[in-house]
């Protein structure tokens, strides 16, 4: 059995109520094959976004998945449904009535709050490997269902990092 990491880098743009910032971000998922084409992953990711106003968007995204290739040889398109949980902070004020709502526990302001459930579906091709490098191209999905809602757009591109041997 083996499992591949990927080490990703993504552009990915996110609007939360007001807040629209694009950013880059970086994460790793790992996948474990479960037949020859299809693959359980997990991933984790930071992903930090900052707009015009000075406000910032933290994110730390845990998820569960399952990466189907469409062709079902383990390489070219796929799919991957991924659930999980979003760690996040924010610096966007809560506002009531055009004023900022006081946060006592704080003795500041409050801020929205990000953190919540996530799902979210990828897209993508898996090129052949050359020996023990392959290259991942594809498009994410994600929201999280957080007390302020986020959604996520992305484009990845990443370079699979193989462990152990595939039994074929």
């Amino acid at each position: 059995m083996s499992v591949v990491s990927n080490a990703q880098i993504e552009v990915a743009h996110i609007s939360v109520k007001n807040f629209k910032a694009t950013g880059f971000a970086g994460f790793l998922n790992f996948s474990v094959p479960i037949s020859k084409a299809n693959y359980i992953t997990a991933e984790g990711a930071l992903q930090y976004f900052k707009d015009k106003e000075d406000d910032e968007v933290a994110l730390i995204p845990a998820l569960l998945g399952f990466r189907y290739t469409l062709n079902q040889t383990g390489t070219g398109l796929y799919v991957e449904p991924n659930i999980g949980y979003t760690f996040g902070e924010t610096t966007i004020g809560i506002y009531e009535n055009n004023t900022p709502v006081a946060d006592y526990s704080t003795n500041g302001w409050a801020h929205e709050k990000v953190a919540g459930p996530a799902a979210g579906i990828g897209f993508g091709y898996l090129f052949e490997p050359a020996g023990r490098v392959q290259f991942n191209v594809g498009l994410r999905y994600e929201h999280t269902f957080g007390n302020a809602v986020t959604n996520l757009f992305a484009l990845r591109i990443s370079h699979a990092f193989t462990f152990g041997r595939r039994e074929e």
